[in-house]
């Protein structure tokens, strides 16, 4: 009897729109459309939620699985950014561009989970459904999942535009270029979402959490956001582009020596081009090395960013035809398939998702925002990083734990102890000296002091008596065995030095290069431009 009295005039399962109040939840986002085919002015909607006339209930567990995905790439983002604070930069190499994507994906993900444990009603009544203003969870989820999304596509462009200025420029981003990228990332953020909250809004779309409403999302939100990404996806593609034209020149540049080394000499400018392409070569190569990461992440968030915005743009544009241009063509065997079933059956819903999106284009855009968070996991997770946690678990609760000898605790407040001690001696400064087979010249007196228990300041003065004893000082010197050498005055040793130095340039008057069949000199030969400078090394080593 409620059914019959709130649909009046309307066939079922629709619903007359004059039954229902003008206020209270999102008025324009009501699924209604005229019939003046029935009744003048009659106006009849879709009973509240529409996802339940489109898509099977299948849908919803498809829904629970993306929001989990969510809740798995949330948690891989939150250990990046534990692993981030606490490792040092060695194990995690930590970037602000990375902290700062990994936020964004963060804010994103807890768009999808906040509605995972609260389950809020979609519909302030039969067939409106609850936005930002009639439901809490709707005003959290909203936000977001709609500044999430904004800061990933701003970070990503940041990300492009930094790897096109390495690899591209070879220009190395500094300090200026934080500051201009913090600022200007999370400025165009904050931008966007408050021109996409006063002039749009969010509701309840599909599903338990809130997206963008029809209603000027366009120009408001979607063009901004494609332009960022479609910018981002030019510096990308102009990367590449470079990157495959250094490669193919430096190809080039190869089959270029090898020919000209079999037929002629190269000429001076052909070896200048050929270096130049290798140069850039090993530079370009070595910096997408270290950048591969980032530009797959690009890619990847960006194919995402651009294919949920391609979707939600044509169900947009299906929504305001219907609603606000009251044009149902598109849309009326869905409506007449309704009308004579008076209920969502097999046949209905797919027609319905023919009319609007299929159910597997939005399983697909669940699954893709979900899994975000997972690829930004698997692109800059690091082995390092696990390593790093085992050490630092080991040594915050396994610390190490050295043995230390109680006599080097006993000594160690005494700076002029040495490690060599007589164990069990009071005198701190007693030498043990161990048992050799070599003898010294000074072993006499070594031992002679150590067994007397005096020790010998080899700086010339006793440290018990404080008199001078002249050990070294007047000690005449004994000629090892073996040894040919003889001490020498400092006259005798200038003497030697001028006599050698004269008998080495007699030397090389008297050498004459064709005896060996050496190069008379680099002017006859002259150095080869073409080669690197290891080859260039090897000539001067031969002259």
């Amino acid at each position: 009897m409620a059914n019959s009295s709130l649909s009046g005039a309307c066939p079922a399962p629709f619903l007359d729109n004059a039954r229902f109040p003008t206020t209270g939840g999102l008025v324009v986002g009501r699924l209604c459309a005229p019939l003046p085919q029935i009744e003048q002015d009659l106006i009849c909607c879709l009973p509240c939620p529409s996802t339940d006339f489109i898509y099977p209930k299948s849908f919803k567990t498809w829904y629970r699985v993306g929001e989990s995905l969510n809740a798995l790439g949330l948690f891989f983002c939150l250990f990046l950014l534990i692993t981030f604070a606490v490792l040092p930069a060695d194990k995690t190499r930590r970037h602000y561009l990375s902290i700062c994507l990994i936020l964004a994906i963060i804010v994103e993900g807890l768009g999808f989970i906040v509605p995972l444990g609260v389950q809020p009603p979609q519909c302030f009544n039969e067939i409106t459904p609850n936005d930002m203003y009639s439901n809490l969870t709707c005003a959290w989820s909203g936000a977001l999942l709609i500044s999430g999304g904004l800061a990933i596509t701003v970070w990503i462009f940041v990300r492009a535009l930094s790897m096109h200025l390495q690899i591209c420029w070879d220009i190395i981003p500094g300090q200026k270029f934080f500051y201009f990228a913090q600022a200007g990332g999370w400025g165009v953020v904050a931008l966007l979402f408050t021109l996409t909250v006063i002039f749009t809004g969010f509701s309840f779309r599909f599903g338990d959490t809130c997206h963008v409403n029809s209603k000027n999302s366009i120009r408001v939100f979607w063009a901004p956001l494609l332009a960022i990404a479609g910018l981002s996806a030019m510096i990308q593609g102009a990367t590449f582009i470079y990157c495959i034209n250094v490669y193919l020149k430096n190809m080039w540049s190869d089959e270029k020596t090898e020919t000209n080394g079999s037929s002629a000499l190269p000429s001076y400018t052909s070896s200048l081009r050929t270096h130049s392409a290798k140069a850039v070569y090993r530079r370009v190569r070595k910096v997408v090395w270290l950048q591969w990461r980032s530009m797959l992440i690009v890619v990847f968030i960006l194919a995402d960013v651009v294919f949920f915005a391609i979707v939600f743009i044509y169900m947009d544009s299906v929504i305001v035809e219907v609603t606000q241009r009251h044009d149902i063509t598109h849309v009326m065997p869905w409506i007449l398939c309704l009308f004579e079933d008076g209920k969502a059956t097999e046949k209905c819903l797919n027609l319905g998702q023919d009319a609007l999106v299929n159910q597997a284009t939005v399983v697909a855009i669940l699954f893709l925002l979900g899994l975000a968070g997972v690829q930004v996991f698997v692109l800059l997770a690091r082995w390092t990083m696990f390593t790093g946690w085992v050490e630092w678990f080991r040594a915050k609760f396994f610390p190490n734990r050295e043995f230390v000898s109680l006599d080097a605790k006993r000594f160690s407040g005494d700076q002029r102890t040495f490690e060599l001690m007589r164990v069990g001696s009071r005198d701190p400064l007693t030498i043990n000296t161990p048992e050799t087979a070599v003898i010294s010249p000074t072993e006499t007196a070594v031992t002679s002091a150590s067994y007397t228990g005096k020790s010998i300041d080899y700086f010339g003065k006793s440290p018990d008596f404080g008199k001078d004893i002249s050990l070294s000082r007047n000690r005449d010197y004994v000629s090892p065995t073996m040894s040919f050498s003889s001490p020498r005055t400092p006259s005798q040793m200038i003497r030697d030095s001028r006599s050698t130095r004269e008998s080495r340039q007699s030397r090389i008057r008297e050498w004459d290069p064709t005896s060996t069949y050496a190069r008379g000199g680099l002017g006859l030969h002259p150095p080869n431009e073409e080669s690197d400078d290891e080859f260039e090394t090897s000539d001067r080593n031969r002259i």
